[in-house]
C-alpha cells in the first residue's frame, strides 16, 4: 500500500511540477462599438519554466470585414497568426487580442492555442461584439417589432437598460433575439 501511494505522489507530482505555464484568464470577453477603430482586452500567461512556447491562433469565426491581431508580449500586425516565444520561471506575459470591426456591427471571436511542447497547451478565446444600436427605442425602430421583455443574461426582466451590455428580448410575436445596447 505504501508503494502505491508513493507511486501515486510521484506521479501527480511530477505532473504538477512539469507545467510550464498558466494563463490567468482563459476567455476574454470584449465589447465596443461598430464605430470604433479598435477595442481590446488582456490576460497573462504566467511562466512556471524556462522554456520556449509556441503560440497559433487555430480557429476565427468573425464577420466578413473584421480584421484581429495579438500581442504577445509584443503586438503583432493583422494577419499574424503564429509566432513562439521565450519565457522564464516567474515571469509575466502580455497576451492581448484587438479586434477592428470596420463600421461593421456584429459578433466574432478568435482562439488562441499556446504549447510548450512539454505536455502544457493551454488555448485562450477572445469574444467580440461590435454593437451599432444606440438606444432602446433606436433598435425599435429599425427592428419594427413590438418588445414584450428584456432579459439580462441571467434570465432576469429588466426595467432599466444600463450601458454597454448584452440583453436577451422577446418580442410579442413569440420570437427571442439577442441585443447589444450602448448609450
Amino acid at each position: 500500500m505504501r508503494s502505491f501511494l508513493l507511486s501515486l505522489f510521484l506521479f501527480f507530482g511530477s505532473y504538477t511540477f512539469s507545467q510550464g505555464f498558466t494563463i490567468q484568464n482563459n476567455f476574454i470577453s470584449i465589447s465596443g462599438n461598430s464605430t470604433d477603430s479598435d477595442f481590446y482586452d488582456n490576460t497573462y500567461l504566467d511562466a512556471l519554466s524556462n522554456t520556449t512556447i509556441n503560440w497559433s491562433i487555430i480557429y476565427d469565426s468573425v464577420p466578413h470585414g473584421w480584421q484581429y491581431s495579438t500581442c504577445f508580449p509584443n503586438c503583432h500586425p493583422i494577419g499574424v497568426t503564429s509566432g513562439a516565444i521565450n519565457i522564464s520561471q516567474g515571469n509575466d506575459y502580455y497576451l492581448n487580442g484587438h479586434f477592428y470591426p470596420n463600421n461593421v456591427a456584429g459578433e466574432g471571436m478568435y482562439v488562441m492555442e499556446i504549447d510548450d511542447g512539454n505536455g502544457t497547451i493551454e488555448q485562450v478565446t477572445w469574444h467580440g461584439i461590435a454593437g451599432s444600436v444606440g438606444s432602446i427605442n433606436n433598435f425599435h425602430n429599425l427592428n419594427k417589432k413590438e418588445i414584450k421583455h428584456m432579459y439580462n443574461l441571467s434570465g432576469q426582466i429588466i426595467s432599466e437598460i444600463p450601458n454597454n451590455q448584452i440583453y436577451i428580448v422577446s418580442y410579442s410575436d413569440g420570437s427571442f433575439g439577442k441585443i447589444f445596447i450602448i448609450k
